[in-house]
């Protein structure tokens, strides 16, 4: 079996007295996709912020094709391929659908 494209192993994040996250361990092979689900407050954002960069986890670590990408800035794990897109509703009136994609 190959190594894993995108591994977490044991990542937490608490705010406070608050858990976010608390011990994830996710194995992701090359092709694979997965959704991650649940309500507000779950700690989705909060996860995907750790594996991107955008927030330090408490404990914990991720790795993308070997490489260990806990603890680099958001542009270091961004030049290693692990990047991801913000959530917008508003659009650009004075752009066309396809200007607004």
């Amino acid at each position: 079996m190959s190594e894993p494209v995108l591994e977490v192993r044991g990542l937490a994040k608490s705010f406070g007295g608050v858990q976010a996250v608390a011990g994830v361990d996710l194995s992701m092979p090359r092709g694979e996709i997965r959704a991650l689900i649940g309500p507000n407050g779950a700690g989705k954002t909060t996860f995907f912020n750790m594996l991107t960069g955008q927030l330090s986890a408490d404990t914990g670590e991720v790795r993308f094709k070997g490489q260990r990408l806990s603890g680099l800035a958001p542009h270091a794990v961004w030049r290693r391929g692990v990047s991801r897109t913000f959530q917008i509703t508003a659009t650009f009136v004075t752009l066309s659908a396809v200007e607004n994609v």
